[in-house]
């Protein structure tokens, strides 16, 4: 299991295998291309649906939320000993804040959870197919594979070895 770069400045991405990153950075290059053909409001829908998409760091404020009220009302109504779990979550948390890893985090990115960065990263990629930025249209057309190319790269996607 080969995690990414050190180097890598999104530190989930560093913890993630180049396996893991590979999967996900090339759904989203397909989610790319399947929109770049599609209509400006199904751009627009598909963008308003990545909006709403659960990232990493929601879930991982999910758990957090759920085990630290869990544990520290157990350990008022039922035994101070209960803290302590409440005290573990919290510092899960701050290591994530932190490093940015958390013991969940290698299954979350199994199952092709993506960070909230790679989530916008398609998200701009989207914008600029569909036009949103007026440089692009130098490309000989805003929806050619070369302009595909372009948005791909403008966002980062794939640059994970």
């Amino acid at each position: 299991m080969k995690l990414a770069r050190s180097s890598e400045p999104d530190r989930v991405r560093r913890y993630t295998t180049e396996l893991q990153l590979r999967r996900i950075d090339e759904k989203t290059v397909r989610n790319i291309r399947r929109y770049a053909s599609q209509s400006d409001e199904a751009i627009e829908a598909r963008i308003e649906e990545l909006g709403r998409e659960w990232s990493v760091e929601r879930f991982l404020q999910l758990n957090v939320a759920a085990v630290g009220l869990t544990t520290a009302l157990l350990a008022v109504t039922r035994n101070r000993k209960w803290g302590y779990a409440t005290c573990a979550g919290l510092s899960f948390f701050l290591l994530h804040a932190t490093n940015g890893f958390d013991p969940p985090l290698p299954l979350l990115r199994q199952l092709g959870v993506r960070t909230r960065g790679e989530i916008d990263r398609e998200i701009y990629a989207l914008k600029i197919i569909r036009g949103d930025f007026d440089d692009v249209r130098a490309l000989g057309g805003h929806r050619e594979p070369a302009a595909v190319g372009a948005a791909v790269r403008a966002v980062g996607v794939g640059r994970h070895g």
